[in-house]
C-alpha cells in the first residue's frame, strides 16, 4: 500500500453519512488544531488531549489531499493515513535495518574513498553515502511511493492530452488548508485565515516529520488525478437540479460547539443551563476553530445537504429558532447545535447559476473517483525498484516476490 503520510483524506468527517464525503472535523479523521491552545487558556477541557486527538485521529486521514488508504490495495490519501502511519512505519517491512558490516565497509568516523563528508564531529567525518543509505532504508519506501504516484498520474494525463497548471496545484493546496482549518466548509466558499491555516499545516507536517517539498508532490499528483477524473465526468440535469435545491432551497442557520468528549459536552450544557451565552461558549471552547471565530456560526445548509452528516441535519431541522439540541455525536466528536433561524428558499434562476453549480458539484464528487483511479493506476503500473536499500521493503509491503 502506498505511503499515506502526506494525505488529507476527503472522507475526513463524513462517517455518519456513507454517500457524503466532506467535513474533516466531524469524525475520527479530524485534523490538528494548534490554534486551540492559544484561544482556550481557561478551557474547561484538557487542551493537550484535544490537540492530540485532532492530530492522531486525523486523517484516518488529514487532509486526498488525497486519496484514502485501504488495507487491500494501493491508496493515495491529506484525511486515512495519518492515524495509521505510526503502526505502519514500525512494521517489519519498513523499519530500518543496518547493513551487515563487511571488511570493506568504512568504520564509524571514516568515509569511503568515493564518499563526500557532509559534516564533521570533533574532526571525524560523516559521509554523504552513510546519510543517504540511512534515509533510503528508513524513509525511502514512503517517499518513493509518492513519486511513483505522481509519475503514474502524470503519465496517464499526458496520454490523454491533459496537463496541470500551477493554479491547479494551488487549488489542491487551498483545499488542504480549508479542510484543516474548517472541516465544515465546502471546497469553494469564503477565504480561510491563511496564516493560521498554514501554521496549522506546518504543525501537522512537523508532527509527521514531513517536509513541504514532500507534501507538494502529493498535491501535484492530486491535481493530475482531479484533471483526469473531471475530464470524464458527466454531470446530468437531475444532479444539477438536486444541487440547486441543496444550495438555494430552504436552509437553516445554525451555531455549533464541537467538543472532544461527552464529559466536555456535559460541562458546556451545564453552563448553558446556568444562562451563559451559546455564541460566547462556542468562541471559547469549540474545537472547530474556524466556526469558533464566528461564535460557532456555520454556513447555512439544507435538509438534503449530504456534505453535512445526517445526524447534524436531523438535529438542526428538529429545532425551533433559539432552541439548543441535545448532544449529537458524529464519529469521535460531540456537538451542540443552536438554531438561529430558518432561511426560506432563494428566488434564484437555475440557468443563471448552472455553471457555478456544475463547477462546485464536480469538485465535490471527484474525490472518490480520484481514489479509485489512483488505486487502478498503481495496480496496473509496471514498477521496477532497483535500489537494494529500498527494494526488499517495497516488495514486502506490496506483496511482490
Amino acid at each position: 500500500m502506498p505511503d499515506t503520510r502526506f494525505e488529507i483524506d476527503p472522507d475526513i468527517a463524513r462517517a455518519s453519512t456513507p454517500p457524503a464525503r466532506a467535513h474533516a472535523g466531524l469524525s475520527t479523521h479530524a485534523a490538528a488544531r494548534e490554534c486551540i491552545v492559544a484561544r482556550n487558556r481557561k478551557l474547561l477541557v484538557d487542551v493537550d488531549q484535544i490537540r492530540i486527538l485532532w492530530k492522531v485521529t486525523t486523517l484516518g486521514a488529514l487532509f486526498l489531499i488525497g486519496c484514502a488508504s485501504r488495507d487491500t490495495k494501493p491508496a493515495g490519501s491529506v484525511a486515512s493515513a495519518w492515524a495509521d502511519r505510526d503502526a505502519k512505519t514500525t512494521s517489519p517491512s519498513t523499519e530500518y535495518r543496518p547493513r551487515p558490516k563487511s571488511d570493506s565497509a568504512p568504520a564509524s568516523g571514516e568515509i569511503g574513498v568515493q564518499d563526500t563528508p557532509i559534516a564533521f564531529v570533533d574532526g571525524r567525518p560523516i559521509g554523504r553515502n552513510r546519510v543517504v543509505d540511512l534515509l533510503l532504508r528508513s524513509h525511502g519506501v514512503g517517499v518513493l511511493e509518492q513519486l511513483i504516484g505522481l509519475e503514474i498520474a502524470e503519465q496517464a494525463a499526458t496520454e490523454k492530452g491533459l496537463s496541470v497548471t500551477e493554479p491547479d496545484v494551488d487549488f489542491e493546496f487551498d483545499l488542504a488548508l480549508r479542510r484543516l482549518s474548517d472541516p465544515l466548509s465546502p471546497a469553494r466558499s469564503d477565504p480561510v485565515d491563511r496564516a493560521a491555516a498554514e501554521g496549522l499545516l506546518d504543525s501537522v507536517l512537523a508532527e509527521r516529520n514531513i517536509s513541504r517539498e514532500e507534501f507538494l508532490v502529493t498535491l501535484r499528483r492530486n491535481a493530475y488525478l482531479r484533471r483526469l477524473v473531471q475530464s470524464q465526468q458527466v454531470i446530468n440535469d437531475d444532479q444539477l437540479r438536486a444541487e440547486f435545491r441543496r444550495r438555494f432551497g430552504e436552509r437553516v442557520s445554525v451555531r455549533h460547539i464541537q467538543l472532544g468528549s461527552a464529559a466536555e459536552a456535559g460541562r458546556v450544557q451545564d453552563r448553558l443551563a446556568a444562562g451563559e451565552d451559546f455564541a460566547d461558549l462556542a468562541s471559547r471552547y469549540s474545537a472547530n476553530t474556524t466556526s469558533a471565530r464566528k461564535q460557532g456560526l456555520l454556513d447555512p445548509f439544507s435538509a438534503n445537504d449530504e456534505e453535512i452528516p445526517a445526524a447534524l441535519r436531523q438535529a438542526a431541522f428538529a429545532l425551533q429558532p433559539g432552541q439548543v439540541s441535545n448532544v449529537v455525536r458524529v464519529g469521535e466528536w460531540y456537538h451542540l447545535l443552536k438554531l438561529d433561524r430558518v432561511l426560506p428558499a432563494e428566488p434564484r434562476d437555475f440557468d443563471q447559476v448552472r455553471g457555478e453549480l456544475e463547477r462546485d458539484l464536480r469538485d465535490r464528487v471527484s474525490e472518490a473517483s480520484m481514489r479509485d483511479l489512483y488505486d487502478k493506476l498503481f495496480q496496473q503500473a509496471n514498477i521496477d525498484v532497483r535500489e537494494p536499500a529500498v527494494r526488499p521493503a517495497f516488495d514486502r509491503k506490496h506483496g511482490r516476490k
